[in-house]
């Protein structure tokens, strides 16, 4: 099956894990993965990896908005602000990437959020 040919809801072939930083945190951010897409000859560093409300995601790199003294900037909840690095340009291929992530960090790392298994 081509990447053309997938039904929209599948997770897409072709994307490993190089490294995986996990993160204890109380809200809902569980660690930091490098991905390796060999099919596009791309790697990226920092992707951010989340688990809240039975809900598992993946966001593309990103960095602190900064102010012009370079202080990061907040939002009204009080906390940091960030800017993307890159995007996709439909919410359809985000969520493919990130369902494709996350299947192949349950494969890298089973107890990557803290289960045993990646349930």
């Amino acid at each position: 099956m081509t990447a053309q040919t997938l039904p929209p809801d599948q997770p897409r072939p072709g994307v490993t894990i190089m490294d995986f930083k996990p993160i204890a945190s109380a809200g809902a951010l569980v660690g930091f993965v490098d991905v390796h897409v060999p099919a596009w000859y791309l790697k990226l560093f920092g992707c951010a990896v989340f688990d809240k409300d039975g809900r598992r995601w993946v966001s593309l790199p990103s960095r602190p908005a900064l102010d012009r003294d370079k202080r990061a900037l907040t939002g009204a909840d009080g906390k940091v602000s960030y800017n993307p690095c890159v995007a996709f340009d439909n919410k359809d291929t985000a969520d493919r990437f990130s369902a494709s992530v996350i299947a192949a960090l349950i494969a890298f790392k089973p107890d990557a959020f803290g289960t045993g298994n990646g349930q």
